[in-house]
């Protein structure tokens, strides 16, 4: 077996990528606004895919091989990442790749065995967990400062007018179909809150009459009492493309909006102490703050009138059965200043910087570990299962 010790710590990562169509390019244009990264070689099956500036290799065999390289990105169909990331690292190379991890258990967790085997970095491409808004409300669920959360809504919906029905996407041994291929991205964020452990998993899908599920839906109770729903349509025209998030939290409810967040409005019963944590949002605007005591509450009688007053526990509310000291209600939007590819760029970037830590600090934890991948794959492969016979029409 090679000996693997590593002999340097680079200046700069040398990235060698599997994969140079769309996304790959995406990808390179990304990190060249990093000091530390440099892509410099690439292994794509269209000879016309690379720039010039790159080296090129005929096969991914032969890229992995290149002693130059510190870090492999894999950004091929889904059922390849395992093959070529545990051959990477068994030469000795990190590793980073795209979602899914894999799409088998099986080859999730030979991939988990190889990492674990050479001592090599390998991460997988959950950007969103980089996203600035998801980053807050996965900070907001582990420390709760407007209670647990309790829901999470996903609504997605895009065209099929670039994914032809020839297209590997359509292809379930390819690409793991739309829960595998797609929704992973946002299992993932709910286990970044929530944790993986779940007590049930639920879906289905509907196929279209030549036979492609083109529609999903799945829910997942977690332990603790979480509840995700997630519905995915690949059938409507792109311009009513839409991807909307809802995080429902005891005193709040955020609403996000784009599958690469842009904007969103936030409503919560907030405190003294907690109603800083609101500022952390970017760009609020339209900002509406009501005395708890004024507050409709569409509960009570009167067409949601003013509190009833109750004393000393006019400034507390029941939520789940728990009691919550409030003071106001925050109404506001937010959004950031800047566009979707630049937000998108932003997170991935975040994503191998962090990477590149654990390349160069043994004892830096990633952010994103091939675990982390496995458990998002295992709940999308079980919805995947539970909707195995779908509905026609």
């Amino acid at each position: 077996m090679k000996d693997l010790t590593p002999t340097r710590t680079p200046k700069r990562v040398r990235i060698g990528m599997v994969g140079y169509g769309g996304f790959g390019r995406f990808l390179h244009r990304s990190w060249s606004r990093l000091e530390d990264v440099e892509v410099v070689a690439v292994a794509d099956s269209d000879p016309t895919a690379e720039p010039e500036s790159l080296d090129r290799f005929a096969t991914w065999e032969a890229l992995i091989e290149e002693p130059s390289l510190d870090l492999i990105a894999i950004a091929t169909p889904p059922n390849t990442h395992a093959q070529i990331a545990c051959a990477a690292m068994e030469a000795g190379r990190h590793v980073l790749i795209e979602k899914p991890l894999a799409t088998t258990r099986e080859d999730a967790q030979r991939l988990i065995e190889v990492q674990a085997r050479t001592g090599r970095r390998a991460a997988i491409d959950h950007m969103l967990r980089f996203h600035p808004f998801i980053e807050i409300l996965q900070d907001w669920a582990v420390r709760r400062p407007f209670g647990a959360l309790r829901r999470v809504l996903v609504e997605n919906y895009a065209q099929d007018e670039s994914l032809p029905p020839d297209h590997w996407f359509w292809d379930r041994s390819i690409s793991g179909g739309i829960l595998v291929e797609h929704a992973v991205h946002f299992i993932d964020i709910v286990q970044a809150c929530v944790g993986p452990r779940r007590t049930s998993v639920w879906g289905r899908s509907v196929r279209r009459s030549d036979g492609r599920p083109d529609r999903v839906v799945m829910s997942v109770v977690y332990e603790g009492g979480a509840v995700m729903t997630q519905y995915h349509a690949f059938s409507r025209p792109g311009f009513f493309e839409d991807t909307s998030m809802r995080f429902v939290f005891d005193l709040a409810q955020v609403d996000v909006q784009g599958w690469i967040p842009l904007s969103g409005r936030v409503s919560a019963l907030v405190s003294r102490t907690s109603e800083g944590e609101l500022g952390r949002l970017s760009g609020l605007y339209d900002v509406r703050r009501v005395l708890i005591s004024e507050a409709r509450n569409l509960s009570h009688p009167q067409d949601g009138a003013a509190r009833s007053r109750r004393g000393t526990d006019e400034d507390s509310v029941i939520s789940a059965g728990l009691r919550y000291d409030v003071t106001s209600r925050i109404d506001a939007g937010f959004e950031l200043a800047l566009s979707k590819p630049e937000v998108y760029s932003a997170s991935l970037n975040a994503l191998m910087r962090d990477l590149v830590r654990g390349i160069r600090d043994p004892e830096h934890q990633l952010r994103v570990r091939l675990e982390d991948g496995l458990a998002s794959l295992e709940t999308a492969l079980e919805a995947t299962d539970a909707a195995r016979d779908p509905i026609h029409t």
